[in-house]
């Protein structure tokens, strides 16, 4: 299991000098800095949300774009209470969770989306639990419509069970602000990183909107020689690859899609990146295999992808950049690495 390096954004909304600025939600208890580094262009900005009866800062919930240097949407909970074995092993030391969004029914987080973390000196820190994979997607997605979370940690060491209480209240603004974790999307100037950002289109009349987008993300890549179902793209292998884009609708259909990709790679311990010449459409063009389908509020793409398996250089990531659309006339971008597995 991973032991996430946790960079210490409970700390920072509360007093930095040298990181990014941090910004409130006015009226709520949410919190956002945006960053992206201006090398690698990998979008490090963090959301924080304190629990509803905290009053001095000890316990928070903290969504982040980055885990060190890697784009990875994954989150953590910091407690003023200890959560976790400071000597845990994998599994070993970690508490059963239990999670409620809104009114959604109650589920218990799989042991493999929880995980350790770990101070910059490479300790265990025993009040910090992290999240990972699907589970953290789903979180972010339910803060987004809205809805409270509630969450209960069950030590392994006994003891009374920890129950806290998120608010959901200025999370979807905050979200916005961060680009919803996308990465290679214009920064704020850095002599006014305070500054508010007005949305696209927002003072565009209503009928020339396009819907706003609350969400996107990778969910599964559908290996097209096996059928097998991977959450990556394994180098080598043609795949089919769903996108989705979560959306508040308003009225306005999507009529036309382009998809343009560019290689992360890492060769002879340096990184960079290559830009593709291909481009994807939907509808589908004799060259290109595109699906689309709509799920109520979710647009749902399906993207025939394949990338080489080269020894000399390993590619880590295919980046994809979607431009929707519209009847109405209006276009929307949404850009979204997806990860790429050796094996």
């Amino acid at each position: 299991m991973p032991h996430f390096a946790r960079w210490t954004a409970v700390l920072l909304v509360a007093l930095s000098a040298t990181a990014a600025a941090v910004d409130r939600i006015p009226g709520t208890q949410t919190y956002w800095s945006y960053k992206v580094d201006p090398i690698t262009d990998v979008n490090k900005s963090f959301v924080t949300l304190y629990e509803v009866n905290d009053v001095i800062g000890d316990t928070a919930l903290v969504v982040r774009c980055s885990n060190v240097e890697r784009p990875d949407l994954w989150l953590y909970f910091k407690s003023k209470h200890q959560i976790v074995d400071p000597a845990a092993t994998m599994s070993d030391g970690l508490p059963d969770v239990t999670m409620r969004l809104g009114t959604d029914p109650a589920i218990s987080l799989p042991v493999a989306a929880l995980t350790s973390t770990s101070d910059p000196d490479g300790t265990t820190d025993a009040y910090s639990l992290g999240v990972q994979g699907a589970t953290v997607q789903r979180i972010v997605t339910g803060l987004n419509a809205g809805k409270r979370l509630v969450v209960r940690f069950n030590r392994e060491s006994g003891g009374q069970p920890l129950t806290y209480t998120f608010s959901a209240s200025g999370f979807a603004q905050a979200w916005q602000q961060v680009r919803g974790c996308g990465t290679r999307l214009p920064s704020p100037s850095a002599s006014t990183p305070s500054v508010t950002i007005t949305p696209p289109l927002a003072s565009a009349a209503p009928a020339a909107a396009a819907p706003k987008f609350t969400s996107w993300y990778f969910t599964t890549c559908t290996d097209a020689a096996s059928g097998q179902v991977r959450t990556s793209l394994l180098a080598g292998r043609a795949a089919l690859c769903q996108l989705v884009i979560e959306t508040i609708p308003n009225g306005a259909r999507v009529v036309r899609a382009e998809f343009r990709y560019e290689l992360a790679y890492r060769e002879a311990g340096q990184t960079g990146k290559l830009i593709l010449d291909s481009v994807d459409t939907w509808p589908a063009t004799s060259s290109s295999v595109t699906r689309f389908r709509q799920e109520g509020s979710k647009l749902i793409f399906t993207l025939p992808l394949n990338v080489r398996a080269r020894p000399e250089r390993v590619y880590t990531s295919i980046n994809v950049t979607a431009t929707l659309f519209f009847d109405n006339g209006s276009s929307k971008k949404v850009y979204e690495p997806l990860p790429v597995a050796l094996y």
